[in-house]
């Protein structure tokens, strides 16, 4: 995991960005969109997890929108970032096979085959060609290599992730157990505004 400097990653995206990508409840902690669950002594571990492309300080920006908004609908005016990190993620289930190609999933027919079977007429050698070393119809079941598509493993997409843990108050006075430095504060209220305004572009 590296240390995430909120200070210089948020609030800091270019302006000739596209659209924000969508802002989103996660069904877990790795599913794509906001997440966040009780930590010790009255704190909250904030998470967001990107959708596919979106960039790290954009991320860490939805983290401190969720962060204000739990800050608000706890009655509270401010939070405090006691710790920061962001790391990359796998989002999605290596068993489930919806959204993958192959002639079986899509209805398309292939020509590609073991044991001659499949019209191979308009294929190159070498990519569809039963009796060419290597070529991916190439035997497995009758001699030769096994196909490359039979040893291809689908792995999910990586994707941006930041952590927050933060406390939250109201008030000119909080003390922070167990910190040796001053973490950074925000105002919620200021937090909701300029990320919300800059979602609205």
């Amino acid at each position: 995991m590296k240390r995430l400097t909120l200070v210089a990653a948020t609030l800091a995206l270019s302006a000739c960005q596209t659209a924000m990508p969508s802002y989103q409840a996660a069904s877990g902690p790795n599913g794509v969109g906001y997440f966040s669950a009780p930590a010790d002594n009255g704190r909250q571990a904030v998470i967001y997890t990107g959708e596919k492309g979106m960039k790290p300080a954009q991320v860490a920006e939805y983290a401190l929108l969720r962060a204000a908004e739990l800050t608000i609908s706890s009655g509270q005016e401010w939070f405090a970032v006691l710790h920061a990190a962001s790391q990359q993620v796998q989002v999605g289930d290596v068993n489930r096979i919806d959204g993958r190609s192959g002639s079986v999933l899509t209805g398309e027919s292939t020509t590609a085959g073991a044991g001659g079977a499949g019209d191979r007429s308009t294929a190159g050698a070498g990519v569809a060609d039963g009796s060419v070393p290597g070529g991916p119809s190439t035997g497995g079941f009758g001699g030769g290599d096994v196909p490359y598509q039979v040893l291809e493993r689908w792995t999910p997409p990586t994707v941006h992730q930041t952590t927050l843990l933060v406390q939250m108050g109201s008030g000119k006075e909080a003390s922070f157990e167990g910190l040796e430095t001053a973490p950074e504060i925000y105002s919620a209220q200021k937090i909701m505004d300029q990320i919300r305004a800059k979602m609205a572009r």
